[in-house]
């Protein structure tokens, strides 16, 4: 999936909640987004396994973190020093199927040593705990035909709400 839309660390003011509180909301969500992504980049399968929700290690088979990072183990492929994330705007997204009300975050991986590069981006929904840290309860591919605005994002949330994953 090679994309060359740009994306942005920015928080959106059309569509996330205005002012204060819903700007430190969606702050906060992007760097959830972006530090669950960076994980997957680094393998740290902890942190991965930590940053989702419970619901969504369950709907996998995986009741406990022990089990989620046992399940999604692998071994690296190559280094990823040349990949990193750029997250888009935030935006907050209703309640849906499974799903709580949350924000989305668009995230892309890019690799710079793929000539192009490669961009590989995922829409994700991100609910926060009963402690307020934000956590992964959805994630899906936006593919490379869609661009990674906040209307792909939400669509793509939308579009997948009622299966598990």
């Amino acid at each position: 999936m090679a994309v060359t839309l740009p994306l942005s660390g920015c928080v959106a003011t059309d569509d996330s909640a205005g002012g204060g509180e819903g700007k430190e909301r969606a702050t906060a969500a992007i760097e959830a987004a972006r530090a669950y992504q960076q994980a997957q980049l680094d393998h740290d399968w902890e942190a991965t396994c930590e940053a989702m929700t419970e619901r969504v290690r369950r709907s996998q088979g995986m009741d406990t973190i022990a089990e989620c990072v046992e399940v999604i183990t692998a071994p690296k492929p190559r280094d990823n020093s040349d990949t990193r994330v750029r997250t888009s705007e935030a935006i907050e997204v209703p309640a849906l199927g499974p799903h709580p009300a949350g924000i989305g975050v668009g995230v892309g991986v890019i690799v710079d040593s793929r000539r192009p590069p490669l961009v590989v981006q995922t829409a994700l929904r991100l609910v926060p705990n009963e402690h307020g840290t934000w956590l992964v309860d959805q994630t899906v591919n936006i593919f490379e035909s869609e661009s990674a605005d906040s209307q792909a994002v939400r669509a793509a949330l939308a579009e997948r709400a009622t299966v598990d994953d």
